[in-house]
């Protein structure tokens, strides 16, 4: 998503908006706070250098109040330190009247008496006050000081300051504040837009990848990963649908295995089903009263009853394994007395065929972990298979050898063997190397495939090495404890 499409978000507007909303309200409470307070520390300032003129002029008022021949001298003097320092200086008698005036002649003066600093100044300290002059024709601020002898008061100084020019020093930092402030606002706004879209870039991806996802477009991608929660947050939306795909991949495999199964399975089961029919159709149609064609008809149905048998029975064992279904029941098992009963189950069959079977053991301790039964059926299907494909006067092997964590067993035979562009499928469900050959040897297509589940669900691992007219050895690698 560009920064362009991010101003059109409203997503974007409403933290954008609420940080400058923040940022202009910060602004303007700080700028008001610290005018005010330079405003504030301007005057006293103003004020401190008024006491301090009226402090250093105090002892010369008390001269000149009892000494008034010394005034007109004194209103000389005051009045060029007055102008110098850019001020008004008043001496007042007791009773109101204007002795000394910097700016007007005293006598044109009405009495002071009333002023409010003079009244202030009497009871306390200092007398203060701010109003317009009309003799200097602006506002000041006036300080007032009562002059005292024998602790009675004589008379009274007075300093009045301009405050143009206090105004407009305070008018010019409290501009250059404003100014600062605003560019400041300016800033921090650019800045908030910048790192809002930072926040809202990759928030908008993500909302415009998880529609995608709702719509079943997992490969969209969060492109914009930052180094934060949120980049954590998109990181993981792209996994998702990373593994969403890979689930869906595994979802139309499976379904393609599922329809191959259903497909293998319908033909597995219509062979025999119609050669069952067909011979029951062809002994009521008469062939029945012939003894002898009874006899093979009915050998060949009970043989294809045998085989639909065995192959809905592989298929239940199958789909309990692949359902999760079957109730292993993994412990500490002995192997010695399983192999021992597969190999005394198979003896007479093995007999049959002149097949020799030997059983050799590594090693002591034959314990592994895992589940009785199916430890049992892994042996079984593998050994059957062995003696169906090996021919007469064959032999066969079993072997277990420790190594390490794991108890190998290897069944060996001397049989057909398997072509090696045909290894890597014999585990799958229904492959046969030659159709006409395992069916007539009863193979249903699923020993192998479900040996393998058996294996896989006791976390072990099986494989298969063959050659051609010579045998073959499969390898069952199961854990022992």
């Amino acid at each position: 998503m560009s920064r362009m499409s991010a101003l059109r978000s409203k997503f974007f507007w409403k933290i954008y908006l609420t940080f400058s909303a923040l940022i202009l309200v910060s602004a303007l409470l700080i700028s008001w706070f610290v005018a005010n307070k330079v405003e504030t520390i301007a005057f006293k300032n103003l004020d401190h250098s008024s006491s301090n003129q009226i402090a250093f002029l105090e002892v010369v008022a008390e001269d000149a109040l009892n000494n008034k021949e010394s005034i007109g001298l004194l209103s000389q003097k005051l009045t060029v330190a007055a102008r110098k320092n850019e001020n008004r200086i008043n001496i007042i008698d007791k009773n109101g009247v204007v002795l000394v005036d910097t700016e007007r002649n005293p006598e044109t003066l009405e009495n002071h008496a009333t002023r409010p600093e003079i009244v202030a100044a009497a009871n306390q300290e200092y007398g203060k006050e701010f109003r317009f002059s009309s003799t200097m024709n602006e506002k000041l601020m006036y300080t007032a000081k009562a002059i005292r002898s024998n602790n009675e008061i004589i008379g009274f100084i007075r300093i009045a300051v301009p405050l143009t020019k206090a105004n407009a020093e305070i008018q010019l930092i409290q501009t250059t504040l404003f100014s600062i402030a605003g560019a400041g606002i300016v800033f921090a706004l650019l800045i908030g837009g910048f790192l809002t879209s930072r926040v809202t870039v990759p928030v908008s991806e993500m909302v415009q990848v998880a529609e995608a996802l709702r719509r079943g477009e997992y490969n969209a991608k969060v492109k914009t990963i930052t180094r934060d929660e949120i980049g954590r947050l998109g990181d993981t939306l792209n996994r998702l649908g990373s593994e969403l795909t890979n689930k869906m991949a595994d979802l139309h495999r499976l379904e393609n295995v599922r329809r191959d199964f259903v497909a293998n399975v319908s033909h597995e089961i219509k062979t025999p089903l119609t050669s069952i029919k067909g011979y029951i159709e062809t002994l009521l149609s008469g062939a029945d009263a012939d003894p002898e064609v009874r006899h093979r008809f009915l050998e060949k149905i009970d043989r294809n009853a045998n085989r639909l048998s065995a192959l809905v029975q592989d298929i239940l064992s199958l789909a309990k394994i692949e359902a999760a279904e079957a109730s292993f029941k993994i412990h500490n098992i002995d192997l010695l007395p399983i192999i021992t009963g597969v190999l005394a189950r198979y003896d007479d069959v093995a007999a049959a065929k002149n097949i020799r079977m030997n059983f050799k053991s590594y090693g002591h301790r034959l314990n592994i972990l895992g589940d009785n039964e199916a430890v049992t059926q892994v042996i079984d299907n593998l050994l059957s298979n062995a003696i169906k494909y090996t021919p007469d006067g064959g032999r066969i092997g079993i072997s277990v050898k420790p190594a390490a964590e794991w108890l190998n067993v290897e069944i060996t035979d001397t049989g057909i063997g398997i072509p090696e562009e045909h290894q890597e499928r014999i585990f799958e469900r229904f492959y046969r190397v030659d159709k006409a050959r395992s069916r007539d040897l009863g193979g249903t297509g699923l020993g192998l495939s479900i040996v393998k589940h058996l294996v896989n669900a006791m976390q072990g691992d099986i494989r298969v090495t063959s050659k051609t007219g010579v045998g073959s050895t499969f390898f069952v690698k199961l854990r022992s404890s």
